[in-house]
């Protein structure tokens, strides 16, 4: 009797092994039927056909009717090209401000910006963003920024207070300004200053330049 429990064991095992095969050998050749390529005419035709029957909700019943094609590529064949409610006209200078604008807002968030667009796709969207708009948004955050670089200059060749000078500090900043600063510095020291200043810094001199002998020798 126990040869023959074994034998029915093992007779259960190598069917259950061979189903399970089966299944991986039909599952790998759906997947190289697959086709990948771009739709025909005839393909298109009999996804519309299908979508008005069942539909634009069940796309794994849908693909079962279309050779080597799969659930999710019907449904974006459908979202993106064949459905009335997605427009194929070129997009207008409104359009792009809208899309110029959400993009600051949201970056590549590519299903937000659309519905800012009624009858327009994320990824229509985003194929006119990369083709056309990516190029116009960076020539006008240099034109911004150049602008802007451009009024700094402006100011501070108007304004003495930030103009750039090798003068010392107190004096220069514009002829007239670098004038007054001037004289305002001269009238504001007491008499003998300067001289005080040059026997100082010439003590100072001469200290460090003993110093840098003695640590010589």
């Amino acid at each position: 009797m126990e040869p023959t429990n074994n034998f029915r064991g093992s007779t259960s095992t190598s069917s259950s092994d061979s189903s399970s095969s089966e299944s991986r050998d039909s599952s790998n050749y759906n997947k190289s039927e697959r086709i990948k390529g771009p739709w025909s005419a005839e393909e298109d035709r009999i996804l519309t056909r299908l979508v008005e029957r069942y539909g634009a909700r069940n796309w794994s019943l849908i693909s079962r009717y279309i050779k080597g094609r799969s659930g999710k590529s019907c449904r974006l064949r459908w979202c993106n090209q064949l459905s009335p409610r997605v427009q194929h006209r070129p997009f207008s200078p409104s359009e792009d401000d809208t899309i110029l604008a959400a993009h600051a807002q949201y970056g590549n968030r590519w299903a937000t910006i659309a519905r800012l667009l009624p009858g327009r796709t994320d990824n229509a969207i985003k194929n006119h963003w990369n083709s056309t708009l990516k190029r116009r948004a960076m020539e006008q955050r240099m034109d911004t920024s150049g602008s802007a670089g451009q009024a700094c200059m402006s100011l501070s060749e108007d304004d003495p207070l930030t103009a750039l000078t090798l003068a010392p500090p107190g004096i220069g900043g514009g002829d007239n300004g670098g004038v007054g600063a001037e004289n305002h510095h001269r009238e504001s020291l007491p008499g003998g200053f300067w001289d005080v200043m040059r026997g100082v810094i010439a003590r100072e001199v001469r200290e460090y330049v003993s110093s840098t002998l003695s640590d010589n020798n």
